[in-house]
């Protein structure tokens, strides 16, 4: 086996068994195609490359050899390589696709090696991905849109770009990737629903100022789109972060804590199967905040009390609803760690707790990546991993309770 795969499965499983072909088209966004292809392999995919002529004055077939491990192709001979990379995939990607190709397999034009490919797959009736990338005034023409349009009336997946400096930008790999797995991922949550707080919550101290902590939201949202990848059908409770929910998920955004717990119970109502509270709710409010601005020249003193608990009788209220809860530590070793998860998991009966020290290197508010200590009455496990990884193992485990599925 070439060394390169050694990476696959190295992020998950979603993509286990499958076999993808990557077809790289002339666009500078080229550059990001061995990334794309690494990605891929990271979650279990054989990853096979198509190029048309023009690509391999921007990237050499031999980094794409490198990437993937297999021999690439850049020519269609008499082993006719365009059915055999068809009939072999379980998905086709052009990332990055210019305006000429795209334009080309709308109107089925098979003139290079990857339309060849598509054009083979479409018949095939197999998944097709686009990642369009070029200047936005190509991207905006009015003949452009319309071979667009008639792309997806054909059924083919359109990966929307990002609009910078008058580009069509490539979309980040992490995007690319999980409109992969949304495709070909297992759809073991189907039927499944789940209700997700995630973020911060504020509470105003005057018209102005307000108190509220550092959590961005990543985690919630990392667990709103694994789940959705799978087929679940989410809800997300959602404070006053930065982040941008999954386009595919229902989000209700909340600015207080008072406001998060009444959103939280009324959805609570509609009995979901899985919940998992990832917020980062403020644990005190202000008494009584100020109805005008406060202004430095005195000292004030203000009075805290503490704020609605999300997860206050989730057991009395959910008695068959699989509950996730979180707890952040700072500064404390495993063994606290596992014991404040520990005290967690009994005072709501929980199901699960997630734990972490936000005070480690990589595993703060705002990071990509996580590193968290999975309990249950039954386990525990520890996971160093990026969110989006992490909320996949959470969904693992969770799965495993007959609750959940």
């Amino acid at each position: 086996m070439h060394p390169s795969k050694d990476i696959k499965g190295t992020k998950g499983g979603g993509l286990e068994g499958r076999k993808i072909v990557l077809g790289i088209t002339s666009s500078v966004a080229a550059v990001k195609s061995p990334e794309l292809a690494r990605e891929l392999m990271r979650h279990g995919a054989d990853v096979q490359v198509v190029m048309t002529p023009n690509a391999t004055d921007l990237i050499t077939p031999q980094l794409m050899h490198w990437a993937t491990g297999n021999e690439v192709v850049t020519e269609l001979t008499g082993k006719i390589e365009h059915i055999d990379l068809a009939q072999w995939a379980d998905l086709v990607i052009v990332a990055p696709a210019t305006a000429n190709t795209v334009s080309k397999i709308s109107w089925a034009v098979d003139d290079t090696p990857v339309t060849s490919v598509v054009s083979v797959a479409m018949g095939l009736l197999k998944p097709v991905v686009l990642v369009p990338a070029m200047h936005a005034s190509m991207y905006n023409d009015k003949l452009f849109q319309e071979s667009l349009e008639r792309l997806r009336k054909a059924g083919v997946h359109l990966l929307e770009p990002i609009f910078e400096e008058e580009k069509a930008k490539f979309p980040s790999v992490e995007n690319v990737v999980n409109r992969v797995l949304e495709i070909l991922g297992p759809k073991d949550m189907v039927g499944v629903k789940v209700l997700i707080t995630a973020g911060p919550t504020i509470e105003p101290i005057d018209p102005v100022k307000l108190i509220t902590n550092r959590s961005s939201g990543k985690m919630g949202i990392a667990l709103a789109r694994a789940a959705s990848l799978r087929g679940a059908s989410v809800t997300l409770i959602y404070g006053p972060g930065d982040e941008i929910p999954p386009s595919n998920v229902e989000t209700i955004r909340v600015q207080t804590t008072r406001e998060m717990k009444d959103a939280f119970d009324k959805e609570l109502e509609k009995k979901p199967d899985v919940v998992a509270a990832a917020a980062a709710p403020q644990d005190f409010v202000v008494e009584f905040p100020s109805k005008e601005k406060l202004r430095h020249a005195h000292e004030i003193m203000l009075k805290l009390k503490p704020a609605p608990r999300i997860l206050d009788d989730i057991r009395k209220r959910a008695p068959k609803t699989f509950v996730i809860g979180f707890k952040a530590e700072y500064g404390v070793n495993d063994e606290q760690l596992v014991e404040a998860a520990r005290k967690k998991l009994g005072e709501h009966e929980l199901d699960m707790v997630v734990a972490n020290d936000v005070s480690r290197s990589g595993a703060g508010f705002g990071t990509e990546t996580n590193e968290v200590i999975i309990f249950t009455p039954s386990k525990r496990e520890k996971i160093r991993d990026t969110k989006d990884g992490i909320a996949r193992a959470i969904l693992d485990l969770a799965k495993k309770d007959s609750r959940a599925k």
